[in-house]
């Protein structure tokens, strides 16, 4: 009875440890497939820019963003460089009104700052989540086995994609309801200043990038999200049936 009751916890306690460590690596894979899908749509295709530009008339020669879409596309580049560390500063003279003038104003750059603050930072935090996930994974190796660690990981991947599309499912909710809102609880929680508040009389970067702008690149990002998310949702789905059938083959021929 008693060498019952060891296996019995010794059992219960690599179940609650396997499962840790699995849920662990779902949410680190998690945010690995959501700052790639941010990046992929923020850097894939200019071209985007430019529709989104035209579509909202951003530079027409009634704002304070008048100059020709060159030149605007050319500030765009240099702008999201400057996202992600490739340029010191968002000191951008560009041609408006016919003359050379400082694209940005101070409290723009103040609140790009912080953007690139938030960005670099969720770069540097992917790397981190690429290591515990190749922790994550020999560590599930070393306790449970090759062929159950990829059964038990593929299966909590599952889980927190699971759990993961009705949370974005309420967000989608929300924010079709009211976009404006969401995006406000959004800027709260990301930023500890008022410096989002931009005022579009004397803010270009709110003119070039009016709310229409961030809802299109909203779906675009998670349109992207979600595609990766099934793809990697299927591979496990599929990787953990072959193993299992696998496995059950094996034990046949024995």
């Amino acid at each position: 009875m008693r060498f019952f009751h060891c296996n019995f916890f010794k059992n219960l306690a690599g179940v609650i440890t396997g499962t840790i460590i699995g849920i662990i690596a779902g949410l680190s894979l998690i945010f690995i497939m959501f700052v790639t899908a941010f990046e992929i749509a923020c850097y894939s295709d200019y071209g985007f820019y430019e529709k989104e530009y035209r579509k909202y008339n951003v530079n027409n020669e009634h704002s304070i963003v008048n100059m020709e879409m060159d030149e605007l596309m050319r500030v765009t580049k240099e702008m999201m460089s400057y996202l992600r560390g490739d340029r010191e500063n968002l000191v951008i003279y560009a041609q408006i009104d016919g003359t050379e003038k400082e694209m940005f104003n101070e409290i723009d750059k103040s609140h790009m700052a912080d953007v690139q603050e938030l960005f670099i930072g969720a770069l540097a935090l992917r790397k981190i989540c690429i290591c515990i996930f190749i922790f994550c994974i020999l560590m599930l190796i070393l306790t449970n086995g090759v062929r159950h660690a990829f059964i038990s990981l593929c299966g909590k991947i599952q889980c927190c994609i699971g759990v993961l599309w009705l949370l974005l499912f309420c967000i989608v909710i929300a924010a079709c309801v009211n976009f404006n809102a969401v995006f406000t609880a959004m800027h709260l929680l990301l930023f500890d200043n008022d410096n989002w508040l931009l005022d579009p009389d004397i803010s270009r970067l709110i003119n070039i990038l009016p709310e229409g702008f961030f809802m299109d690149m909203g779906v675009r990002i998670a349109v992207l999200f979600v595609i990766i998310n099934i793809i990697i949702f299927f591979l496990c789905f599929l990787g953990k049936r072959g193993m299992i059938k696998s496995s059950s083959s094996f034990r046949a021929a024995l």
